[in-house]
C-alpha cells in the first residue's frame, strides 16, 4: 500500500501538470490600495475589503478595546461559554441594519461559507428540494451536497428554466438558492423575479449576499434592499465590505431559533472571539453613518468600467474575459512586472477555457490608480490579443 506521501506527490504532480497549481501570496501589511505582497509595493486590484473598513479606526479601534476586556479566544462554542453580550449586541445590530419586514433576528457564524452549510443543512431535509443556480458559491455547493435534499441545478439566471423545475417539485417543501452577487462575474440576481417565481409554487427563497452587503444600494444594504425584496434566509458575510471576519444569517426569530438549536455550525464550532464580533459591530455602525463610503465606492466603479467599456455593471467585481487559461496566466504576470496585482481565475473556479482577469475596486482607490490599471490593461490585452 502507497505511503499517504506518494499519493499526495502523485496527486499534486498530476494538478501541476495540468497547469493547475496555486501559490499563496504572502501580504505583510494591510489591504489598501498600495500594499506589499510577497516583498512588493503593488497596487492591489483584488481585495474584497471594498469599503476600506478593515483599516478604519473605529473598526480596529473597537478590537483593540474588546481585546483588553474579554482577551483572544471566547472558550467555547455559542451554546456554552462562547456568548457574549458583544455576541448578542451584534446580531440585534445586524437584525436591524439588514432585516425588516418580519426578519428581525439575525444568528452569527464564524465564517460565511460556515453560514451556507450550516443553513442549508438545518433547512433542507428529506423533504425540500433544493433548486441552486448553476453559478452559485462553492459553499452552497458543498452545502447542498451535505443536506439530505433533492438537489435540482438550474441554468444561471433561467428563470423560465426554474419555473419549469418548480412545477416538478414532487416534495412537500422547496427552497430556491441564488448568490445576489456572483462572485466570479460580479452580475446580479433577479431577484426580484426570482423570488417571483419561488412565490408562485410557494417555494422557500434563500440569497447569499457575500458580495451584495456594503456595496448595493445608496445605503450599502445590499441586494435585498437594492432590488426592494425580502428573501426567506439573507445570508451575508463581514469578511468582505464589512472589512472584518464571520458570517450572518438575517431570518425570521422562527429560524433564527433554529438555526442556534440545531445548526451543526453554530452549536459545534467555537463562537468567534470578542474582538472580532466587536469589529464586525463597529463597522455596521460606521456603514450606517458614513454613506458616502458607499457613493466613493460606486463613483469608483462607474470610472473602471466606463474606461474598460463594460455596460450596466453595478457590483465591484469586474471580470476582463480571456479564455485561454495560459493567456491569462501570462496577462496576470505582465500586470504584476507593472506594478499591479490582479489574480487569473481558472478552473475549477471557472468554466474551463473560460479564464478571466477578476478586477475588484474598492471605494479607497482613487482615480489616478484606476486609470493607470485600465491603461495598462488595454494595453497588454491589445499586445497579446
Amino acid at each position: 500500500m502507497a505511503s499517504l506521501d506518494d499519493v499526495a506527490d502523485a496527486r499534486n504532480t498530476a494538478w501541476s501538470g495540468a497547469g493547475l497549481s496555486r501559490s499563496l501570496r504572502e501580504f505583510t501589511g494591510p489591504q489598501v490600495p498600495v500594499a506589499r505582497i510577497d516583498g512588493r509595493r503593488l497596487l492591489l486590484f483584488s481585495s474584497s475589503n471594498y469599503l476600506g473598513l478593515a483599516t478604519h479606526p473605529g473598526v480596529t479601534g473597537a478590537a483593540r478595546a474588546a481585546l483588553g476586556v474579554y482577551g483572544a479566544g471566547s472558550g467555547g462554542s455559542r451554546l456554552t461559554t462562547g456568548t457574549t453580550d458583544l455576541h448578542t449586541r451584534l446580531e440585534r445590530r445586524l437584525a436591524e441594519f439588514f432585516g425588516g419586514d418580519g426578519h428581525d433576528d439575525a444568528v452569527f457564524f464564524a465564517t460565511g461559507y460556515q453560514a451556507n452549510v450550516a443553513v442549508l443543512q438545518t433547512v433542507a431535509g428529506p423533504d425540500v428540494t433544493v433548486y441552486s443556480d448553476s453559478l452559485n458559491h462553492a459553499s452552497i455547493i458543498d452545502g447542498c451536497r451535505l443536506a439530505r435534499a433533492t438537489v435540482r441545478v438550474f441554468p444561471h439566471g433561467d428563470l423560465a428554466a426554474l419555473d419549469r423545475l418548480l412545477g416538478e417539485c414532487a416534495t412537500p417543501h422547496a427552497l430556491v438558492v441564488s448568490d445576489g452577487v456572483f462572485s466570479m462575474d460580479g452580475d446580479l440576481a433577479d431577484l426580484p423575479g426570482l423570488v417571483t417565481v419561488a412565490g408562485r409554487h410557494g417555494a422557500w427563497t434563500m440569497v447569499d449576499d457575500a458580495h451584495g452587503v456594503g456595496t448595493l444600494g445608496e445605503t450599502g444594504r445590499g441586494s435585498a434592499g437594492y432590488h426592494g425584496v425580502r428573501p426567506d434566509i439573507l445570508v451575508g458575510t463581514a469578511s468582505k465590505a464589512l472589512g472584518g471576519e464571520g458570517g450572518f444569517v438575517v431570518c425570521s426569530p422562527a429560524v433564527g431559533t433554529l438555526l442556534r438549536n440545531q445548526a451543526r455550525g453554530f452549536v459545534y464550532s467555537t463562537a468567534p472571539s470578542a474582538p472580532t464580533v466587536a469589529a464586525v459591530a463597529a463597522a455596521v455602525d460606521v456603514l450606517d453613518r458614513s454613506p458616502e463610503l458607499v457613493s466613493r465606492l460606486h463613483a469608483n466603479v462607474r470610472e473602471c468600467t466606463g474606461r474598460l467599456g463594460v455596460r450596466a455593471h453595478v457590483s465591484p467585481i469586474i471580470p476582463v474575459p480571456v479564455g485561454d487559461e495560459g493567456r491569462a496566466m501570462a496577462l496576470s504576470r505582465d500586470l504584476r512586472e507593472r506594478g499591479f496585482f490582479v489574480p487569473a481565475i481558472r478552473w475549477p473556479t471557472v468554466a474551463r477555457g473560460a479564464a478571466i482577469l477578476r478586477v475588484t475596486v474598492t471605494a479607497e482607490h482613487t482615480p489616478e490608480q484606476i486609470r493607470a490599471l485600465t491603461g495598462a490593461l488595454r494595453e497588454l490585452t491589445t499586445r497579446r490579443g
